[in-house]
C-alpha cells in the first residue's frame, strides 16, 4: 500500500474533475441528440434509434476489451492514467462531429456521419469511463474513503449533467449554429479538464501492476462466476432498461405532453440539484446504516419518483417537478454507495483469484448498463415512429402522448421495483466483507 490511508482534497478533486466534460458530453447526447438529429438535422427517428442500438452492441466488444487491456497495461504512469489521457482528444473530436456535421450532408451521407460520430463517441467514452471507475476502486482500500471517492466522482458528474441539462439543452434547442459553437468549446474544455485532473492524482499502486486478468475471456468468466457480481449485472440491466428512455423522452414529454417547452432546463436542474444535495447525505447515512439497506430503499424511492410521471397531463409542471426531486435524490445512492459496493465485490475476486481486475468488473457493469439504455433508446425511436409522431407539431395524438408517458413513467416504476426485489438476494454482508478485507491485508503484509 503505497498511498496514505486518508486521501487529500486535492486527490479527490482531481479524480472528480476529469469526469465533468465526459459526463456533460454523454448526457447531452443521451438527452438531446435524437431530437436534435430529427428536428434540426433532418434524420429519421428510426435510423437514429438504430444507430444508438448499434453503438450499444459495439459496447459488447469495446467494454470488456478496454477493461481487460487497462487491467494489463504496464505503462510507466500506471494502468489507468494512459487511457484517460488517450480518451480526451477522441471525446473532443467525436463530440464536434456529432453536433457540427457539414450542412451539405443529407440522406445516407448524413446517417453515415451520425453513425460514425455516435459510435466513435461511445467508444471514446468507454476508453475514459471504464479505467476511471477502476481507478476509483484502487485509490483507496478503505470503505468510508471509497464512499468519498465515488461521492466526489458523482458530485462532479452531476455538475456535468447539470450544465448539460440546463445550458447544454438550451444551446442545442437554439439550432445548429449554437450547437456547433458549443461543440468546439466542449472539445477544448475536455482536453483541459481531463489532463488537469489526471495531473493531480497520486502515483498508481505499483503492487497492482501485472496482476490483471490473463485475457478478456478468462476475466469475463471470473466476473460471471462471482455470484455477487452476477446478481448486480442482472439488477443493473433491469434498472438501465427502466432509465434508458428517460433522458431521450424528457424533451418530448415537456414539449408534447406538458406543453411547456421552456421548462425543460428547470426540470433538469431540479433533478440534478436534488441528486447533488443527496451525495453527502448518502455518505453520512452509510456511516450509520448498512449500505445494502440504503441501496434497497433507494430503488424503491426511484421507482416511485419516476412512476409519478404517469399522473402527468397538460400543464402538470408541479407533478413533474416533484418527480424530478424524488427521483434525483434517490438515484444518487447507486452512484455513490453502489460503486463502493462494487469495489468490495472486486476485492472478493482478489481473495479468490489473487488478481486485480477492476477494469473487467466495471466494464461488465458498464456494458449491461449501456446495453439496456441502448435497447430503450432504439425502442423509443421505433415507438415514436409506430405511434405516428409528427416532428414540430404541437398537437400530437393520444397514442403518442400515452406512449411517451408509459415509457417514461410506468416502465421505470416496474424496473426499479423489480431490481429492489432482486437485490434482496444479495449475500455479501458487511461482516463477510470485513473478514475478506482483513485476509487481503494480511496477505499484502506477508508479501511486503
Amino acid at each position: 500500500m503505497n498511498q496514505p490511508k486518508l486521501l487529500s482534497n486535492k486527490v479527490l478533486f482531481g479524480y472528480g474533475l476529469s469526469a465533468i466534460p465526459a459526463m456533460y458530453g454523454y448526457v447531452l447526447i443521451l438527452i438531446m441528440y435524437m431530437k436534435y438529429a430529427v428536428d434540426d438535422l433532418g434524420a429519421s427517428p428510426a435510423v437514429v434509434g438504430t444507430i444508438f442500438l448499434i453503438a450499444k452492441f459495439w459496447d459488447a466488444v469495446s467494454d470488456p476489451l478496454v477493461g481487460n487491456l487497462s487491467d494489463r497495461t504496464e505503462h510507466a504512469s500506471g494502468r489507468r492514467k494512459p487511457w484517460l489521457r488517450a480518451a480526451a482528444p477522441l471525446l473532443a473530436v467525436f463530440s464536434i462531429m456529432a453536433w457540427a456535421p457539414p450542412a451539405s450532408l443529407e440522406g445516407f451521407q448524413l446517417s453515415l456521419w451520425i453513425g460514425v460520430a455516435v459510435v466513435g463517441f461511445y467508444t471514446a467514452y468507454t476508453m475514459f469511463d471504464v479505467p476511471h471507475m477502476a481507478l476509483g476502486a484502487e485509490i483507496t482500500l478503505l470503505p468510508n474513503e471509497r464512499n468519498k471517492v465515488f461521492g466526489v466522482r458523482q458530485l462532479m458528474r452531476i455538475v456535468g449533467m447539470l450544465v448539460a441539462g440546463t445550458l447544454g439543452t438550451y444551446l442545442v434547442s437554439q439550432g445548429t449554429a449554437y450547437a456547433t459553437a458549443m461543440a468546439y468549446v466542449l472539445g477544448f474544455l475536455t482536453l483541459v479538464l481531463v489532463f488537469t485532473g489526471v495531473s493531480l492524482l497520486p502515483p498508481e499502486r505499483a503492487s497492482f501492476k501485472g496482476r490483471g486478468g490473463e485475457n478478456p475471456y478468462r476475466a469475463l468468466r471470473d466476473v460471471l462466476a462471482n455470484p455477487h457480481a452476477r446478481l448486480l449485472l442482472l439488477i443493473v440491466f433491469i434498472d438501465s432498461i427502466g432509465l434508458g428512455g428517460i433522458g431521450v423522452l424528457l424533451p418530448f414529454l415537456v414539449e408534447y405532453v406538458i406543453k411547456m417547452d421552456g421548462m425543460l432546463p428547470l426540470f433538469m436542474a431540479i433533478n440534478m440539484l436534488s441528486s447533488l444535495a443527496m451525495v453527502p447525505g448518502w455518505i453520512w447515512l452509510a456511516k450509520h446504516f448498512d449500505k445494502r439497506q440504503l441501496i434497497f430503499w433507494s430503488f424503491i424511492a426511484s421507482g416511485a419518483g419516476y412512476g409519478m410521471v404517469m399522473l402527468i397531463g397538460e400543464g402538470d409542471w408541479l407533478i413533474m417537478a416533484l418527480s424530478s426531486l424524488i427521483a434525483g435524490g434517490a438515484s444518487s445512492c447507486a452512484n455513490v454507495l453502489g460503486f463502493s459496493l462494487k469495489s468490495e465485490i472486486i476485492d472478493c475476486d482478489e481473495y479468490l483469484t489473487g488478481e486485480r481486475k477492476e477494469g473487467a468488473y466495471f466494464a461488465g457493469w458498464s456494458f449491461v448498463n449501456k446495453l439496456g439504455a441502448g435497447i430503450m433508446i432504439a425502442l423509443v425511436g421505433f415507438a415514436l415512429q409506430w405511434s405516428n409522431f409528427e416532428p414540430n407539431v404541437a398537437e400530437q395524438t393520444e397514442v403518442v402522448t400515452q406512449t411517451i408517458v408509459l415509457l417514461m413513467g410506468g416502465l421505470p416504476l416496474v424496473c426499479f421495483w423489480a431490481g429492489a426485489a432482486a437485490f434482496t438476494r444479495f449475500s455479501l454482508t458487511a461482516a463477510e466483507y470485513t473478514r475478506i478485507r482483513a485476509e487481503l491485508d494480511a496477505r499484502a503484509s506477508d508479501a511486503a
